[in-house]
């Protein structure tokens, strides 16, 4: 009787032992990111390097209201261009969209999850490769790109108001970051996954996340200042976000705006169904510079 108690103690305490071991375990490989997915660690593993790059520079978020003297009036004016591009560029601007839509706060972020596309930082890497054009380009070409394609409109002058407003403001909110450093907190990680985008699921996901705003015709809401995702007044077919691969990752890490939570598969099935709807087809602007 005895020995059998012994032995029922010694079980016991085996599988407690082991039970407590694999937690143990489970803790290490989860603190190494063995059961992340890997869109995940590969945004752990941007930030990580975004820190160590801003803590090397002291750089911080500049505030357009504190630019000084000589610039307020340029970096206010390339300030309100961002938030309400069609309203301050009216006539270069072809659909409801405003810079703001997909660089959250006017550019002036870290990125990061719910940040958009960050810009603080931007004019230090320019001229660069531009793959598209297969060619150099500056800044203010690359602005230009934005209003003849995300913006379904016209190349701004490049001695307009507009255009001097917008470098300007760009350039401020970099002040610190030296040309041509690594600036690790601009674009987005993009997806790791093998899915297969399924555009029929992505309707389903659109009416169930993202039709409360957009609307179920991807209209949005100007007044509002909801973007459209398809539709005449929404970005043209040679826009960025018309590419796949970026719409789902811009998806991903920052929507539904207020209640981040997609998978990745849902994000990839989403973006599909928003880029096979009708959009206006790029024109080149023949007058651009």
């Amino acid at each position: 009787m005895m020995k059998h108690q012994w032995k029922k103690w010694f079980v016991g305490l085996a599988v407690l032992i082991g039970v407590v071991y694999l937690l143990y375990l489970f803790n290490v490989l989860s603190l190494l990111g063995f059961f992340q997915s890997p869109t995940r660690l590969a945004m752990e593993r941007k930030q990580a390097k975004e820190k160590r790059v801003m803590d090397a520079l002291h750089f911080a978020l500049k505030d357009p209201g504190e630019a000084p003297q000589a610039l307020h009036e340029q970096v206010t004016l390339g300030y309100q261009l961002m938030l309400h591009t069609p309203q301050y560029a009216e006539a270069y601007v072809g659909d409801q969209l405003s810079c703001t839509h997909c660089h959250f706060a006017g550019g002036n972020t870290s990125g990061g999850t719910n940040n958009g596309f960050a810009l603080a930082g931007v004019s230090a890497t320019y001229p660069k490769y531009e793959p598209r054009l297969k060619e150099m380009i500056d800044l203010p070409k690359r602005i230009n790109l934005c209003f003849e394609r995300s913006m379904n409109g016209k190349a701004l002058p490049l001695d307009s108001k507009e255009m001097l407003a917008l470098v300007t403001y760009l350039q401020w909110i970099s002040k610190g970051v030296p040309t041509y450093t690594d600036v690790p907190w601009l674009g987005i990680p993009p997806l790791v996954s093998t899915h297969k985008a399924d555009s029929q699921n992505g309707k389903q996901v659109y009416v169930k996340s993202c039709a409360l705003c957009h609307g179920v015709n991807g209209e949005g809401e100007f007044e509002n200042d909801i973007p459209p995702l398809w539709g005449d007044k929404s970005f043209n077919d040679a826009a960025g976000m018309n590419k796949l691969e970026t719409l789902a990752a811009f998806i991903y890490w920052n929507m539904p705006y207020d209640d981040i939570g997609l998978t990745v598969e849902d994000s990839i099935d989403v973006a599909q169904y928003i880029i096979e709807q009708t959009r206006p087809h790029y024109k080149k602007d023949t007058n651009a510079k």
